[in-house]
C-alpha cells in the first residue's frame, strides 16, 4: 500500500531522490520535517513543545498560511482552520507538559491518538455567543430567535436522487414493511422520487419552523445556479412583469479578497470610460506592496504576453509519436497537448484493472481460462484494493474479462510475437511503441510474403463502430510498421493483411472485435496510415492547438481547460 511505501521512503536515508521528482520532493521534505524533531527531541532537557516547535519552524509554514488567511476566500479559511488546529496542538502539547513534566515526545503521540474527544484546557474557557451551524436533524427540538436557512438551490434542495440505488436498501426496507409497489419499472421509479420529494420537503420545513421571531430564506440566481421551487412556498414572487421583491445584489465579501475585486473593477470601469481612477489604482498598489494576491497586475490574467510561440518541434525535425495518442491528437490537438503536459488524472482503479489483464495476457499469449484465473489470483494483491464492495466488483469485471480472453485465445491464430517492440520513421514522425499480439494469418500476402495479423487488446469500455474500426489510428500505425520491416522478431518481408481490436470488456461469450483490411503495397502513393501519421506529427509540432468537438467532449479529462465547453469559459491566452 502506498502507506508501507511511505514508511520504506523515509526509513532509507536518500531513498526520496531515486523518486519521480512530483513524489520525491514531498516525501523529502517529510523527511526534513522528522530529522528536526528528531534532533530536537536529542537535546538535553527537551520537552514535547521543544520538539513541536523545531518541527513547525523547519515546516516554514506559519508565513504563507498568514497571507493566504488575511487574503479571505475559500483558500483563506482553509488557512484560519489550519492555524487554528497547529494552535490546538501547541495548547494540547502545553497542557500535556503541565500535567506530565517528564514525559516524552512519543507518550505525548500516544496520548493525543488515545483521545476520543479534546481534552479541556486547564485553564476555564469562556463560552461567547456564537451561530450553530446545523442540518436540519440537527436542529430538531431546539428553536432560535433568527434562523437563517441557506443555499436552497435548485438540484441541492430538493435533491430528488434516488437513495440506496446501489443495494438497494429502500427497496428491502419496503418489501419487509408492505410497502412494495407492483408495476413497471418507471411507475416503480416515480413512487421512489415521490417519496425522496417528500422526506426533502418535511426537512425544508422543520429547518423554516425552528425560527421564533425572523427566518432568512437565501439562494442565488446567475447563469450556474436556480433558486429552489422551495422559495416560493416561504414567501412567493411578485406579479408577472413586476420586479421581484425578493432580489437584492450581494456585493463583494468584506474581505481583502472582495476588497481587491472592488478595486480592480473600479480600475475596469474608469479605463472603459477613458478616465482615471488615482485613488483606486495607489489602493491598489499599497495592497500589492505587502503581497495581497490579486492587487499585483503582473497576477492578473490575459495581461502577460505568451512566453513563446515557436512550435513544439522546428520544421524537417521528426516528430516522436506514440500509437496510443494517435487517436487522441487526431480527435483534438488541444486534448492532446494538456494531456501531454500532464493534464492527465491518476490511474484509477480500471486502467490498473485493465494493466493487470494485459501484463497477464502478455505472459500467457496460449493459456486457457483455469491457467488465466490461476494467474489472476496469484497476483490480484497488486492492486491494492483492499476488501469490500468495490473489490467484489472489480474481480467480476476481471472474471468478465478473462473469460472472453480464453475464448479468444482458444479460436485465435498461432502468435509470432507478443509485445513486439518497433521504431518506424516516417517523413515528419518517429513512432514508437509495441504491439499487444502479432499472430500468423490464415490469408496469404502477396507475392509469397508470410501473412500476419495485428491484434490490440482493449479493456476499456467504449467500442469504435464499424467504420471507426476502418480507419483506426493506432491500428494503422501498428500495420505500417509491420510492413516497413520495423518489428524485430517477425519473418523477412512479413506483411500484414489485416488488424483487429479485441474487447475484452464488452462481448456475449467472446470479446467484441473490430477488424480493418489490411494496408496494401503503397507503389502507388503513401498508404492512409502513413499519410495520416505525417497528418498528426505535423499538427503536434505546432505552435498553437486546435480544440475539436468531438464524441468524447463530456468524457474529456481536461475539458475545464477547453474553450468550447462551458466548464473551459473563463481560460484565457
Amino acid at each position: 500500500s502506498s502507506d508501507a511505501l511511505l514508511v520504506e521512503a523515509l526509513a532509507e536515508p536518500g531513498r526520496a531522490a531515486t523518486l519521480e521528482p512530483h513524489v520525491g520532493r514531498p516525501v523529502e521534505r517529510l523527511a526534513g520535517l522528522l530529522q528536526a524533531g528528531r534532533e530536537a527531541a536529542a537535546a538535553p532537557g527537551a520537552d514535547v513543545q521543544a520538539v513541536l516547535w523545531a518541527v513547525w519552524d523547519r515546516a516554514g509554514l506559519a508565513e504563507p498560511w498568514r497571507r493566504t488567511a488575511l487574503a479571505g476566500g475559500a483558500a483563506g479559511e482553509r488557512a484560519d482552520r489550519d492555524l487554528d488546529a497547529v494552535l490546538a496542538l501547541f495548547r494540547a502539547a502545553e497542557t500535556f507538559v503541565e500535567r506530565l513534566p517528564q514525559a516524552t515526545p512519543a507518550a505525548f503521540v500516544d496520548w493525543v491518538l488515545a483521545q476520543d474527544l479534546p481534552a479541556d484546557s486547564l485553564a476555564p474557557a469562556s463560552r461567547a455567543a456564537g451561530v450553530g451551524v446545523l442540518t436540519p436533524a440537527g436542529a430538531a427540538g431546539a428553536s432560535w430567535r433568527v434562523v437563517a436557512v441557506v443555499g436552497v438551490q435548485d438540484g441541492a434542495w430538493p435533491d430528488l436522487r434516488l437513495r440506496d440505488s446501489m443495494l438497494g436498501a429502500q427497496t428491502l426496507a419496503d418489501v419487509l414493511d408492505g410497502r412494495a409497489t407492483d408495476g413497471p419499472d418507471d411507475e416503480r421509479a416515480r413512487a421512489a422520487r415521490a417519496a425522496v420529494l417528500a422526506d426533502e420537503l418535511r426537512a425544508f420545513a422543520l429547518a423554516c419552523s425552528r425560527a421564533r421571531e425572523l427566518l432568512l430564506v437565501t439562494a442565488v440566481e446567475d447563469q450556474d445556479a436556480t433558486p429552489s421551487p422551495f422559495v416560493d412556498l416561504v414567501q412567493p414572487g411578485g406579479d408577472d412583469g413586476a420586479p421581484d421583491p425578493r432580489r437584492t445584489s450581494a456585493p463583494a465579501p468584506l474581505d481583502l479578497r472582495g476588497l481587491v475585486a472592488r478595486l480592480r473593477a473600479t480600475l475596469e470601469r474608469a479605463a472603459a470610460e477613458g478616465r482615471e481612477d488615482v485613488a483606486a489604482a495607489r489602493t491598489l498598489a499599497r495592497l500589492a506592496a505587502h503581497g495581497v494576491p490579486g492587487a499585483d497586475p503582473a497576477q492578473w490574467f490575459g495581461l502577460a504576453d505568451p512566453s513563446s510561440d515557436a512550435p513544439l518541434w522546428p520544421e524537417g525535425a521528426k516528430v516522436p509519436v506514440s500509437p496510443s495518442r494517435l487517436e487522441t491528437a487526431q480527435r483534438c490537438a488541444l486534448r492532446w497537448a494538456l494531456e501531454a503536459a500532464g493534464g492527465t488524472p491518476a490511474s484509477s482503479a480500471q486502467q490498473s484493472l485493465g494493466t493487470l489483464v494485459h501484463a497477464i495476457a502478455q505472459e500467457h499469449p496460449t493459456a486457457d481460462l483455469p491457467t488465466l484465473r490461476a494467474e489472476l489470483d496469484r497476483r490480484w494483491h497488486e492492486l491494492a484494493l483492499g476488501e469490500g464492495w468495490p473489490s467484489v466488483a472489480a474481480r467480476r469485471k476481471a472474471d468478465a474479462m478473462l473469460v472472453r480472453l480464453a475464448a479468444y485465445l482458444r479460436a485465435s491464430g498461432e502468435p509470432l510475437l507478443v509485445e513486439g517492440a518497433f521504431t518506424l520513421e516516417t517523413d515528419r514522425a518517429v513512432v514508437r511503441g509495441s504491439i499487444d499480439r502479432v499472430e500468423r494469418a490464415v490469408a496469404e500476402a502477396d507475392g509469397g510474403a508470410e501473412a500476419v495479423e495485428v491484434v490490440d487488446l482493449k479493456t476499456g469500455s467504449r467500442v469504435p463502430t464499424l467504420a471507426q474500426a476502418a480507419e483506426h489510428a493506432q491500428l494503422g500505425a501498428y500495420q505500417l510498421a509491420v510492413d516497413a520491416g520495423a518489428v524485430p522478431g517477425l519473418p523477412d518481408g512479413a506483411r500484414s493483411v489485416a488488424a483487429r481490436l479485441v474487447h475484452l470488456a464488452q462481448g456475449s461469450g467472446g470479446p467484441t472485435q473490430r477488424r480493418q483490411d489490411g494496408l496494401g503495397p503503397e507503389d502507388d502513393g503513401p498508404s492512409w496510415a502513413r499519410a495520416l501519421v505525417d497528418e498528426v506529427a505535423g499538427s503536434m509540432a505546432a505552435a498553437s492547438f486546435e480544440a475539436r468537438g468531438n464524441e468524447l467532449c463530456d468524457r474529456c479529462p481536461v475539458r475545464r481547460s477547453c474553450p468550447l465547453r462551458g466548464e473551459g469559459g473563463q481560460v484565457v491566452a
